[in-house]
């Protein structure tokens, strides 16, 4: 079977995973963080250096260490991240009302 995957645009998704798999270092802590299986992570890892063309870590027994182009990639996605958080901040403040609101009508009419 080959890979599509390589002319394929940058997938958000896969970046938010190496992301985290960055922080945590182990594929179990990874998923256990973002709620999904290690395959999961496995897959997202592996669809975002088939995009990129390069690996993006060192592995060994135990855990995910960044190498240069993966460190790189994490500088670059800390920025995406950033804005991201930036725009659904601004999303969830646009439009909202606060402050306390009182019931100055009566429900009922007294006689």
């Amino acid at each position: 079977m080959t890979n599509k995957k390589t002319s394929a645009s940058l997938d958000w998704e896969d970046v938010r995973f190496f992301t985290v798999l960055a922080r945590h270092g182990t594929l179990a802590a990874t998923a256990r963080a973002l709620k999904v299986t290690h395959a999961v992570v496995s897959r997202r890892l592996a669809s975002l250096e088939a995009t990129l063309g390069h690996s993006l870590f060192t592995r060994n027994v135990q855990r995910f260490a960044l190498n240069a182009a993966g460190a790189s990639a994490l500088a670059e996605a800390a920025q995406m991240e950033m804005a991201a958080c930036a725009l659904t901040e601004k999303r969830d403040t646009a439009g909202t009302v606060s402050g306390l609101v009182r019931n100055v009508h009566r429900i009922r009419r007294r006689r």
